[in-house]
């Protein structure tokens, strides 16, 4: 057997360990850029995270990212990264992801430093950009390559080989811009980060309450499940839980007390006790946990980033 032609995975930390956040003077390493004219209404954000420039540990380099509604398109340079589960750690095998909707909170690793971009879709938008079948990336990270096929090479080509963000959103705006356009023919007012969640999910409540006119109650759960990936109650939940984010995070900001119990009440929980459960279902943690992680660990970047 030729040992040195097996691929061994480096060893991954445990997802929950802790690591301190890691600070410099090398600018932003973590940005978050709105959608160009081209592209509003379309795209929500793109994100991206340069840490080539710094030393982090093994810690350091996990990334917590929450349940989402999203659809994303990742893209790395100098990262061979990849998931951690209960079995270990999972390389991509690629260097341009595609993933649908996440039901459960996702940890990533990479055992190098390096830079990694996502753009990130609603739903029904990649469906309609991409061609992609919802149901089939649910809950999962592929390779893009095998998800949109040969025809979409040149724009993954153009992704990797560009230099910073204003030029990846240049190459965002030619290949996609045309084919959003194209695609409309509905309002393309685009939401704030706050709202976005809350505005995809109540379009999809008035789809329902549409078909509701022509089919029947189980009939409508199952067409709103085939078109978005999950249920509506499901997505009603996800998007209640991220405003309780964004409401903590505020009232921290400007200094206001406030304890859970008065939070879960103000958010729209049934009770304390029914908050808890949803955000650990949403992050993997408890909201104190969750809280102090927020605060204190490097691997939280997309959490400060995006709330």
């Amino acid at each position: 057997m030729d040992l040195a032609n097996l691929h061994i995975a480096p060893p991954c930390p445990d997802p929950l360990q802790r690591a301190p956040r890691a600070f410099d003077s090398g600018g932003a390493r973590d940005r978050l850029m709105l959608a160009p004219p081209a592209l509003q209404g379309a795209l929500v954000a793109l994100v991206s995270r340069d840490i080539a420039h710094l030393r982090l540990d093994d810690a350091q380099r996990l990334s917590h990212f929450p349940a989402s509604p999203m659809v994303t398109l990742s893209w790395y340079h100098g990262v061979d990264a990849g998931l951690v589960d209960a079995r270990g750690w999972h390389a991509f095998g690629a260097r341009v992801v595609i993933s649908g909707s996440q039901s459960h909170p996702t940890v990533s690793w990479a055992p190098t430093n390096g830079r990694g971009h996502m753009a990130c879709f609603a739903p029904d938008v990649a469906q309609q950009l991409f061609g992609l079948d919802l149901a089939a990336i649910q809950d999962r990270f592929l390779p893009a390559h095998e998800v949109l096929g040969a025809g979409w090479t040149s724009f993954f080509d153009a992704l990797l080989g560009a230099a910073d963000d204003d030029a990846i959103m240049a190459v965002l705006s030619e290949f996609l811009g045309a084919r959003w356009r194209l695609a409309q023919g509905r309002d393309s007012d685009r939401p704030s980060l706050r709202q976005f969640g809350r505005h995809w999910v109540e379009k999809l409540a008035w789809q329902a309450h549409e078909w509701r006119r022509t089919t029947g109650a189980r009939q409508v759960e199952r067409r709103v499940k085939s078109f978005s990936g999950r249920s509506l109650r499901q997505w009603q939940a996800l998007t209640r839980t991220e405003g309780l984010f964004f409401a903590a995070r505020e009232r921290f900001e400007s200094g206001r007390a406030f304890d859970w119990a008065t939070l879960a009440q103000d958010e729209g929980f049934a009770d304390q006790a029914h908050m808890s459960r949803a955000v650990k279902q949403i992050t993997g943690f408890a909201p104190t946990e969750f809280t102090q992680r927020f605060i204190e660990d490097e691997s939280f970047w997309i959490y400060r980033l995006w709330v």
